[in-house]
């Protein structure tokens, strides 16, 4: 589109250099090169001299308009190049879209894994002290009592808080009175805890 108004320009810009060359041709002062020598006596026709100029404007428009020419086929040819770049780019943004979604993808997947398996030792871990608990119901309150005023104090809480209330108190009631109290504190703490 410039390059169409470009030329437009030009052609309008010969063409009144042109007709304002052949209303002033009568007033011009010839150049040497038009000069004819004076010895022959002879004058240039006025219209050989509207020809000539006429062909030089005419081949200093057919230069412009090639050079205009070889200007817009390098325009269209970086017009192409940018679409084609313009599309790669979109492309990769695309594939970086679907790159981006996998690896969200991937990271909720490692967090619900995480999960299950945070999940899977706490199960473990509990039924541990389950597996524990019952062992000590199982034992005699005063063998048991024994074992546990040697035991650590989270070790023995945790173990408390799945026993059956009677067997836990049977025991507790054998325990060293110090100890006991500890346990019955640090179970009387998870309660409100779990009342929270």
């Amino acid at each position: 589109m410039k390059a169409k108004t470009i030329f437009l320009t030009i052609i309008l810009f010969f063409s009144l250099n042109i007709f304002s060359g052949l209303f002033y041709a009568q007033e011009e002062v010839p150049s040497k090169e038009e000069t004819i020598p004076e010895e022959s006596g002879v004058e240039e026709d006025p219209q050989i001299i509207q020809d000539r100029e006429l062909m030089r404007a005419v081949s200093h428009y057919e230069t412009l308009k090639k050079e205009l020419e070889e200007k817009e086929k390098r325009l269209n040819e970086k017009e192409v190049k940018l679409n084609l770049l313009k599309e790669e780019i979109e492309l990769k943004l695309e594939n970086l879209k679907v790159l981006d979604e996998k690896v969200k993808n991937a990271i909720a997947n490692l967090n619900m894994e995480k999960q299950e398996h945070e999940k899977r030792i706490i199960e473990a871990e509990e039924q541990k002290y389950k597996d524990l608990s019952k062992v000590y119901e199982n034992m005699k309150a005063k063998k048991a009592a024994q074992i546990v005023n040697n035991m650590d104090i989270e070790v023995a809480k945790k173990m408390f808080s799945y026993m059956r209330p009677q067997a836990a108190a049977e025991i507790l009631a054998n325990t060293n009175p110090e100890k006991a109290a500890l346990i019955s504190s640090a179970l009387t703490e998870k309660e409100e805890l779990v009342k929270q």
